[in-house]
């Protein structure tokens, strides 16, 4: 575990040591972090997704980047103490962070419950978000801690990790303070509370596959019905009333010309295997090089807010240069699309008849179980 102390004195520090020539060590509020991702490493995550847990496919999806904290008095509100850092190595080796957040003698004396709002990665380059530091009240942070419309959304889409990570919250609220001045704790007596870092975004891929020796079949267009995404996705606050885009969003990818072909497509169907194993089924048969050829195309990953709809859409495709035809798509259940988890949509060519679709929703990106609902709190 990593200790990380953010130094500071107060006027009271200043004048006991002027009277009895002894410093006196300001009091500190001490809190854990961690993050569920092993950034720098391939690891097997356990998961309550249905499917159960799937390595992250690229380091940098899990990787940590920038970390920002406040914590706020439950019942009043007021201020108690604030973070803003990029040292965030343990973070990113599994092994979580606890750091020291200097506070006043009154908040130490009555140890007040506490608010607690950890984001990682959140900056206006990748989510749109305005200025959020010290002085950032707890009602500015539940409006202000967001996604906004031009990002993780249907247009643009987000189809590579941005360069300052995809963003990360976590939070605890009324949670007690224990403890002594100078060393104080989040928690009780038996432990420092656990702020655990959630991906606030999820991933969508789309794999097609069809018989060999049979006519070129070509994707024209992919479609995210309307009403499904967010226009805003807030970090901490459920409260925020939230629109949703009002037309269908075409994903705009690489065109397909011709879909992979392989000896038998539903090879490559789930059929209740581990959800690792499913993943690279699909990863080896994405990859596979020269002399051999890949047996399936992927389109993918891409990043969005998440939502709490029952995703569905459209895919429009050709078969030998015939009349357009589609096929929908469609999540098994409302909430399989909520911030930190993974769908994948497999669409395959028999040789007869219309593309066939299925829709497996894979994992949850998190080792920890967490019980939150819609994750848009």
């Amino acid at each position: 575990m990593m200790l990380l102390t953010i130094g500071a004195c107060s006027s009271s520090d200043d004048e006991e040591g002027q009277g009895n020539g002894v410093d006196k060590k300001p009091a500190m509020l001490a809190i854990y972090v961690y993050s569920p991702e092993r950034a720098a490493a391939r690891q097997t995550e356990e998961t309550r997704g249905d499917v159960g847990g799937v390595d992250v496919s690229k380091a940098a999806e899990g990787e940590i980047r920038s970390l920002q904290l406040w914590i706020y008095e439950h019942e009043s509100g007021n201020d108690v103490g604030y973070l803003s850092t990029e040292e965030v190595t343990s973070l990113n080796t599994g092994e979580g962070a606890t750091y020291q957040i200097p506070v006043s003698d009154e908040f130490a004396a009555n140890k007040p419950k506490v608010d607690v709002y950890v984001q990682a990665n959140v900056k206006a380059a990748n989510c749109g978000v305005g200025k959020l530091n010290e002085g950032t009240t707890r009602d500015a942070l539940m409006t202000g801690a967001k996604i906004t419309m031009d990002y993780f959304g249907l247009s643009p889409l987000t189809i590579e990790v941005p360069t300052d990570g995809l963003p990360m919250a976590g939070k605890l609220t009324m949670q007690p303070v224990v403890g002594d001045a100078p060393a104080l704790r989040v928690g009780d007596m038996d432990g420092v509370s656990t702020v655990a870092l959630t991906r606030a975004v999820s991933k969508l891929r789309f794999v097609f596959a069809k018989t060999k020796n049979q006519p070129t079949v070509s994707i024209t267009s992919i479609k995210i019905n309307e009403g499904m995404i967010p226009e805003v996705e807030y970090f901490f606050d459920e409260t925020q009333p939230l629109t949703y885009n009002t037309s269908a969003g075409e994903l705009l990818l690489p065109a397909i010309n011709d879909i992979a072909e392989t000896t038998d497509p539903t090879d490559f169907i789930y059929f209740n295997q581990d959800a690792q194993e499913y993943e690279d089924l699909i990863d080896a048969a994405a990859n596979k090089q020269e002399p051999e050829k890949p047996e399936v195309t992927v389109r993918g990953p891409i990043y969005l807010r998440e939502s709490d709809k029952q995703l569905a859409g459209t895919i429009s495709y050709t078969i030998n240069g015939g009349a357009e035809q589609t096929v929908d798509f469609q999540m098994q259940q409302a909430g399989d699309f909520l911030r930190n988890h993974t769908w994948i949509v497999y669409a395959y060519y028999v040789g007869t008849g219309s593309l066939q679709v299925q829709t497996v929703y894979v994992k949850n990106w998190e080792i920890k179980t967490m019980n939150y609902e819609f994750f848009n709190w």
